[in-house]
């Protein structure tokens, strides 16, 4: 019997914790205005989809932070990695640009550069016929 005790408390202990990391994740994400889902939980979690229906208190904490953000807009983890992801691709595009900007500068001084030898040559061959 004291076997099956210890797995009962065990068993216990487990749970409380699982339930103790359900409610924080939910509070956490809650407090960075995060949108909650019970997808989004299940992955940061660990927890299966069930558990956040079947726990009576997770999932009164989930029904009391959904209720709280109705009407709120808020940020999904995959909004913020596309957002990160348009932000690098700006930067790397405003590095080319400036890139090609100074190859244009370089590319116009040098046309100059050549129009003027031309020039200086097509005066030099008028001045050597007369």
């Amino acid at each position: 019997m004291n076997n099956y005790d210890n797995m009962l408390l065990a068993n216990k202990k487990l749970s409380e914790e699982k339930k103790i990391l359900a409610i924080d994740t939910i509070r956490r994400m809650v407090k960075a205005n995060e949108h909650i889902s019970i997808v989004e939980l299940t992955k940061l979690t660990g927890l299966s989809r069930s558990f956040f229906y079947k726990n009576e208190q997770v999932n009164d904490e989930l029904m009391k932070a959904l209720k709280s953000q109705e009407g709120k807009i808020l940020s999904s983890r995959r909004d913020k990695t596309l957002n990160e992801a348009l932000k690098e691709t700006v930067k790397m595009q405003k590095d080319e640009i400036d890139r090609l900007r100074m190859e244009k500068s370089q590319l116009a001084f040098a046309l100059k550069r050549l129009q003027d030898e031309k020039q200086n040559d097509v005066d030099f061959a008028l001045i050597e016929k007369l």
